[in-house]
């Protein structure tokens, strides 16, 4: 069994190279403005705050502060809902299009490069191992509320 130490090292090494700083940068879904562009692009029509709520899977009121700066950006318009005075609907604006098409041919570059570079197989490897992290932290968080419901049942 591994040590506590050389877990603690292994956990420093990996975060020394800010994994997070550099898959945000690669991440075509990212939540944000980003997430939004891509979800208006594939609508047909204008979409509620509470549909861009339930797609991202984050509160109304996060949304709500999302989309007031993407509309002080441009990158988008908000109306009242001519059928619902309490809904907003927004679409996206040629400027929000440009940004989102800029932000996509970066990731693409990136990716690109990133398979390029190491070969698809060994980038599917790193992909697969990624699941299987994820796999056991989510396990093992499943395992601590268990344990935590089992504790409080039994005080």
């Amino acid at each position: 069994m591994v040590s506590n130490q050389e877990v603690l090292a292994l956990l420093k090494e990996f975060n020394n190279i800010k994994p997070l700083a550099f898959l945000q940068r690669i991440d075509i879904q990212s939540m944000g403005i980003g997430n939004v562009l891509g979800f208006l692009l594939c609508s047909d029509h204008e979409v509620s705050a509470g549909e861009i709520s339930e797609y991202m899977n984050v509160s109304t009121a996060r949304v709500a502060v999302l989309l007031k700066k993407m509309a002080d950006k441009g990158l988008i318009t908000r109306k009242p809902d001519p059928h619902d005075g309490r809904r907003v609907l927004v679409s996206i604006t040629e400027n929000g299009k440009e940004l989102f098409t800029e932000k996509q041919r970066e990731i693409l570059l990136y990716g690109s490069a990133i398979v390029e570079h190491f070969g698809e197989n060994r980038v599917r490897e790193f992909i697969k191992s990624c699941k299987d992290i994820k796999d056991v932290v989510d396990r093992v968080e499943q395992e601590q509320i268990a344990l935590s419901e089992n504790t409080s049942k039994n005080t």
